[in-house]
């Protein structure tokens, strides 16, 4: 009680100093406690799945486009006789094939709701943990569906949804919920809706994915090793070849092709936010030893008289350990407040998806509790073990040592908060690089609707008679000419086509042989003359598409400027581009597989940036193509008719379609493409205005500190003629000689940091000299208003008042 009653006093006799210490290491704290939680949920991704060590997926890599990586699942739907199936290798204990349906459409009771469908058979949740809240736990009918609890309360509310049916009207079914399945405890690559049973009917229209799950023990490596040949696919007239991704390496695997829509994040991400996180427990770190060795200068005397009372050196120690110790656990037990107070504000602005965990928030209390107070209490305990008592009695000012730590402990302070600066304005001025960038396409007040869900692409076996089918072709047809009238009709419409829009398409597409033979992947868009009229795609050689006289099959192209150098094609009049790829053509029940001829390149356009301005741009090539099918509805309008124009489709749509309506503006889609990027952007600047904060806090102390030191000479100074400025000059003389050794440490660190960051961008705004010199000016300008506030307060005091007081 005794000591507790102590620790209590020495708080309350130095309570700005105690203040200044907790509010600093409090908001420090909150920051590492967020990152910590968020880089958490980012590396333990499907750690829910108690077999994940054994799980993976399979990827497919065919001969004509090597080095082109997807994810594919392994099949044979051909019989070829010289398939060697990986799936039933010995070493495979389960495979699990399941096909991803994003924005499909169920129906309950006539309202139409759109679902991401993921259909698997009964082995995927043998391998799989997805929480199972109620009902079965596995398929056991066709028919049967599993619900998530999300998509359960946004369709039936709080009633129980097992055993409800609901329609499916891709392949014509209807659907018994057999269970609800829970979000679970840590992220998933996959997500979605509804899980159908593959049994409910026998044919899909996609390929699909392969879940392998491998006895213990088995090395995936060896596995790839023993089935790296490629297989000759005589039908298709190429090989290919399955290999295993390890489950776990998927959400930060960026070079595989992703057509089947799982979660990836970048690595890079959490490196940067980890290292935010550690500068900023760095600055709250050494901003609290800088104030509390104040507060131990201030106890100097009182340590003294515990010396020539015989105090041993560990009862010191325990005290000051003891003291850190309560304002750490205090500071901690803000933080952990603030953190989950501000859990809902973190994830809405900054995309901070948290997943609870309390034995990591307990490991990460714990070693904040540990670590903090025996490194903050080394620096005071040093001190006052090798210092002489008549030296603490004596003074208080604590030499020249001690000054010199307390200024490199507040120089380190300056430079992280310096370098911080630099890097974050870096980070926003790349992002509006890229968001300003001129994509060689018109992006502006153009809105996108799907008035036609790809609910055919589902199935091929959907059950329906041929005169229904013509019925629902026939119905579909009128909606296209009341919906071409109308739009046709409208003033607020300007402009309007279907098709493909120009943005997120993959950078694999169609390939074709350069003049060395090798193979290039090329990014392939249909399009026709009115296309590249509403898109305002400028024309630089030869002809446009002429809507009367091109079709898809005149095997004519219009490349991009930069195409024909990747190409190595000086006239492109003269120039053909022999395509790897095959095509089906259909006559009757003959379905045969020939080789395209050579492609005749008509056109030259202005190059399109169609995927993240940080990948190196695939060439680009353009055949002629007509939108129709479930290809999206686009908009363009004037400004200031947007809301108008929106209400406007809305209705159409109601009127039309009916069910969910859903659209968004290609501005916005392409906003989306630099989510990551404007994540960190935001989360940096915040960040970095937090430990700006943090230091001037700690300069706060220091020149508190400082100035009450040297209130005798200040006020002797002024008796003596001095002015308030010369007063100033004479105390802010160091501080500037600090920001300028800071200035001159944080200029080649931020300059690396950023270079590294920009490395593997492919466009990369310029580093300028002026992020470095804002981040001097803003640390300065902060630092010198606390100063001169301090300062100025003290330089005005009556100076024979002061002297008096000293005496």
């Amino acid at each position: 009680m005794t000591t507790i009653r102590i620790i209590f006093r020495s708080l309350m006799h130095y309570r700005l100093y105690s203040a200044i210490n907790i509010l600093g290491l409090a908001l420090s704290l909150t920051c590492v406690v967020i990152i910590s939680r968020y880089v958490y949920s980012e590396l333990t991704t499907d750690r829910f799945n108690s077999k994940l060590d054994r799980m993976y997926l399979s990827t497919g890599e065919a001969s004509v486009i090597q080095g082109e990586v997807r994810f594919e699942g392994i099949s044979n739907p051909n019989n070829e006789t010289s398939f060697v199936d990986l799936s039933a290798d010995p070493a495979v204990e389960k495979h699990s094939q399941f096909y991803k349906f994003d924005n499909s459409e169920v129906s309950l009771d006539e309202h139409k709701y759109g679902a991401d469908v993921l259909v698997a058979d009964t082995l995927f949740l043998q391998i799989t943990d997805f929480p199972i809240l109620s009902g079965t736990k596995n398929f056991t009918r066709p028919e049967d569906v599993f619900i998530t609890e999300a998509f359960a309360k946004k369709i039936f509310g709080k009633e129980n949804p097992v055993g409800k049916t609901l329609d499916y009207p891709a392949i014509n079914k209807q659907m018994t919920i057999a269970g609800v399945i829970g979000k679970p405890v840590n992220k998933s690559i996959i997500s979605f809706d509804l899980l159908l049973s593959s049994q409910i009917t026998h044919s899909w229209a996609k390929m699909p994915q392969s879940l392998i799950l491998l006895h213990p023990n088995v090395d995936y490596r060896a596995i790839n090793s023993k089935y790296s040949e490629f297989m000759d696919m005589s039908r298709w007239k190429y090989s290919i070849r399955y290999q295993l991704i390890p489950y776990k390496k998927v959400y930060f695997e960026d070079r595989i092709v992703d057509y089947v829509g799982y979660a990836h994040s970048k690595f890079i991400y959490v490196v940067i936010l980890s290292g935010v996180g550690f500068l900023l427990l760095l600055i709250g770190t050494l901003n609290y030893i800088n104030i509390y060795t104040i507060v131990a200068l201030r106890r100097s005397k009182e340590f003294g008289m515990k010396k020539v009372f015989g105090a041993e050196g560990y009862k010191v120690f325990l005290q000051l350990v003891l003291e850190n110790l309560s304002v750490i656990v205090l500071s901690l037990g803000i933080a952990f407040w603030l953190a989950g107070a501000l859990n809902t504000f973190v994830t809405n602005a900054f995309g901070f998806e948290q997943f609870p965990n309390l034995r990591f928030d307990i490991l990460l209390a714990l070693v904040l509790t540990l670590a903090l107070p025996a490194v903050t209490s080394i620096t005071p305990l040093l001190r006052y073990r090798y210092l002489t008592p008549i030296k603490s009695l004596k003074s208080v000012s604590g030499g020249n040592k001690s000054l010199l730590s307390r200024q490199m402990f507040l120089a380190f302070q300056f430079f992280i908060t310096m370098t911080l600066i630099a890097v974050s304005l870096l980070f926003v001025r790349q992002l509006d690089y890229m968001l300003g960038a001129d994509l060689g396409y018109r992006t502006h007040n153009i809105i996108e609707v799907p008035f036609f869900k790809a609910n055919e692409d589902v199935s091929f076996a959907v059950t329906t008679s041929r005169g229904e089918r013509k019925n629902k072709e026939k119905r579909k047809e009128q909606i296209v000419d009341e919906l071409t009238q109308k739009l046709n009709a409208s003033p607020l419409v300007h402009r309007w086509i279907r098709g493909d829009r120009p943005i997120l398409k993959s950078s694999s597409g169609f390939d074709f042989k350069t003049p060395d033979g090798e193979f290039k992947s090329c990014t392939l868009i249909g399009a026709d003359e009115n296309w590249l009229n509403f898109f305002e795609v400028q024309l630089l050689e030869g002809r446009s598409w002429d809507n009367d006289t091109d079709n898809t099959f005149t095997y004519n192209l219009i490349v991009g400027e930069s195409t024909l150098k990747q190409f190595g094609i000086t006239d492109y009049r003269e120039a053909t581009l022999e395509p790897a790829r095959r095509l089906w053509y259909v006559s009757g029940r003959d379905e045969e597989m020939k080789t395209n001829p050579p492609y005749r390149i008509v056109g030259v356009i202005n190059d399109l940036y169609v995927t993240h301005l940080s990948q190196k741009q695939p060439p680009l090539a353009m055949y002629f193509g007509r939108g129709g099918g479930d290809d999206p509805v686009f908009i363009s309008f004037a400004p200031e008719n947007k809301a108008a124009v929106l209400e406007f489709v809305k209705n159409l749509h109601e009127e039309l379609i009916g069910g969910e309506f859903s659209y968004s503006f290609i501005e916005d889609e392409l906003k989306a493409i630099y989510r990551e990027d404007e994540k960190i952007a935001r989360i940096y600047s915040v960040f970095t205005v937090i430990a700006i904060f943090i230091s001037i806090l700690g300069l706060f102390g220091i020149s508190l500190f400082d100035i009450r030191q040297r209130r005798k000479e200040i006020a002797i100074r002024k008796i003596n003629g001095a002015s308030t400025k010369d007063i100033m000059l004479m105390l802010v003389k160091k501080y500037l000689a600090l920001l300028g050794v800071s200035f001159a440490l944080s200029v080649p660190v931020a300059w690396y940091a950023i270079d590294r960051y920009l490395e593997n961008f492919a466009f990369r705004t310029q580093v300028s000299w002026w992020l470095f010199a804002v981040a001097l000016a803003l640390t300065a300008a902060v630092s010198l208003i606390t100063l001169i506030y301090q300062v100025y307060t003290a330089s005005n005091k009556n100076p024979t008042e002061t002297v008096n007081s000293e005496q």
